[in-house]
């Protein structure tokens, strides 16, 4: 999806350290101080590391604190090729806290980052179904950086959700959604979920509001959720969040919603997550509307450049 677009589940479909905890299950104050201390070496798009940069004084105010909850929104698609290992180790090198992914599934039952139902978008392909193919097919592919504020830069390999959460589930939180995927497989994702250290606090289960199933599977799991919900959809539909929200722990906005808006998701006294965020300047906006956290598609700008 590019910025501005909808991140539409089901094909439509700063906070304190405390806040943090109640809304990532705990991310970890390790994790929080390393991202506070400054900004680690980058990979370059060939997996290499990029020399460290010299810190220098920010012209303007950061616009996310150390301890607001930064959700890397596909490893930060706006700055690298999405859901890539590229784009979510440098995310979590900058500080993101957590990691976010959408989900396809192969037909020889391997679960990858991919937010749509084929590759076209994101590799260039006509009509790719990834449900039609191998993991092997898939992966002669490579994820394009069109969409990205540096368009040249190197395309990357589809990540397996496995390598995902072997890299990253021990330290980041992980915002997990199957997207398209038929639930009569959901079963498989919850138990690679499973196998990872502390799933519980390993993962949040993320998905469009409406996408009810997949939030009552997680909560029965003992998992926490995360359900979004897009301005022009709760205008259309005035009972829309009074009729889902119940069944989710935490809820999303977009941050171009309206502060009348901000006000009624925010009034059911649960964490409010800005989505999807692409630069600092939405950030603050979206801070100063009650955001508990950011959705970020932005990373680069919104964790390292405001740092300076």
């Amino acid at each position: 999806m590019a910025d501005g677009q909808q991140d539409g589940g089901a094909q439509r479909g700063g906070v304190s350290r405390r806040t943090v905890v109640a809304v990532s299950i705990g991310a970890g104050a390790a994790l929080l101080a390393a991202g506070a201390a400054g900004v680690a070496p980058l990979l370059t798009g060939r997996g290499l590391l990029a020399p460290a940069r010299t810190a220098t004084p920010s012209p303007t105010p950061t616009p996310t604190r150390p301890t607001t909850l930064t959700v890397a929104h596909r490893g930060g698609s706006r700055d690298w090729p999405e859901m890539s290992m590229l784009g979510y180790a440098n995310s979590a090198k900058l500080g993101a806290q957590a990691l976010e992914i959408s989900l396809a599934r192969t037909k020889d039952a391997v679960w990858f980052g991919l937010h749509d139902q084929t590759l076209d978008r994101t590799s260039g392909t006509a009509g790719f179904v990834a449900a039609d193919h191998t993991w092997q097919e898939v992966a002669q592919y490579r994820i394009t950086a069109a969409q990205t504020t540096n368009p040249a830069q190197p395309p990357q390999p589809y990540l397996r959700f496995e390598e995902l959460v072997a890299a990253f589930a021990a330290t980041h939180v992980i915002y997990v959604d199957p997207k398209i995927v038929p639930a009569q497989y959901h079963a498989e994702l919850f138990a690679m979920m499973s196998r990872a250290p502390s799933p519980a606090r390993a993962f949040v289960a993320k998905g469009y509001c409406t996408a009810t199933g997949w939030a009552q599977e997680a909560t029965a799991r003992g998992y926490r959720t995360w359900g979004y919900y897009y301005a022009a959809d709760l205008e259309s539909d005035p009972h829309l969040l009074e009729t889902t929200q119940s069944l989710w722990t935490t809820l999303g906005l977009d941050y171009t919603a309206a502060p009348a808006v901000w006000e009624q998701v925010k009034a059911y006294r649960k964490p409010v997550l800005a989505h999807v965020v692409p630069n600092a300047a939405a950030a603050e906006s979206a801070l100063q509307r009650g955001a508990d956290g950011i959705v970020a598609s932005g990373v680069r700008e919104v964790l390292a450049e405001a740092r300076g």
